[in-house]
């Protein structure tokens, strides 16, 4: 009997100036890891996005720049960072055939607010400027696998039964954050300071998204977050073996 075939699961990188991809090497070394054959998606005409789809067996969208606000009827704040507005529109698109498609998806920092965004949800366009309440930093400026604050997973989540672990510090390197949580969507995690950290889908098979960067635990031997990867690798592989 034949091996089953390793799952493709794509990657987003980011865009800059419009001509540059550029994207961490950690977050394919994760994938590797876990028995999955990273591959970066580009971005391809909107007619094509549901073709390139077909063909992946999973999903990550990455961190990034600033989310366009006009996504979620807004104007620019004062305090809103570069935007590639092309970029923006194309993972929408993506993310919300990924799902028509039912096929395992995480969203991760960047990604993480893009999902709850591509399902209704909103933006904090700047923490520090539009948060209520006191708020602990979210923007490092610590190495990337140092653990700045704590988040606390929800009892029912499926993010806790896969990780096991409930209270934990996490690395974190963004100014802006999820506000309004899309109706599709339920929180999975959330900081000290109350700011929503996680999010899954109890509609899909496999739909998450994750405000930290837990593929630089995973490779550094962290076994909450490998087993975060493994489970997701093993989810996109299910289709694959089906048939060997």
């Amino acid at each position: 009997m034949k091996n089953a075939l390793k799952p493709v699961i794509g990657i987003t990188a980011r865009v800059e100036k419009d001509q540059t991809y550029t994207l961490d090497p950690v977050y394919g070394k994760a994938i590797l890891q876990s028995g999955g054959l990273p591959l970066i998606v580009p971005i391809v005409d909107e007619e094509d996005i549901p073709a390139l789809c077909e063909r992946l067996d999973g999903l990550i969208v990455t961190g990034g720049g600033d989310i366009n606000p006009t996504l979620y009827g807004e104007e620019p704040h004062v305090r809103l960072g570069a935007v590639y507005p092309g970029g923006d529109q194309y993972e929408k698109e993506l993310i919300l055939n990924f799902l028509k498609l039912d096929k395992p998806f995480i969203g991760m920092c960047r990604g993480f607010q893009m999902l709850n965004i591509a399902l209704g949800g909103t933006n904090y366009q700047d923490l520090e400027a539009q948060f209520e309440g006191s708020l602990y930093q979210h923007k490092q400026l610590a190495m990337r696998t140092h653990r700045t604050h704590s988040v606390e997973l929800e009892e029912d989540s499926q993010l806790l039964g896969i990780m096991e672990e409930k209270n934990f510090h996490v690395n974190s390197f963004h100014h802006q954050g999820v506000k309004d949580v899309s109706s599709e969507l339920r929180v999975a995690a959330r900081a000290a300071d109350g700011l929503v950290e996680a999010l899954e889908s109890d509609k899909h098979q496999f739909v998450m998204g994750i405000q930290w960067h837990p593929e630089e635990f995973a490779v550094q031997g962290d076994e909450a977050s490998k087993k975060l990867f493994d489970r997701f690798v093993k989810e996109c592989a299910k289709d694959k073996g089906q048939n060997q």
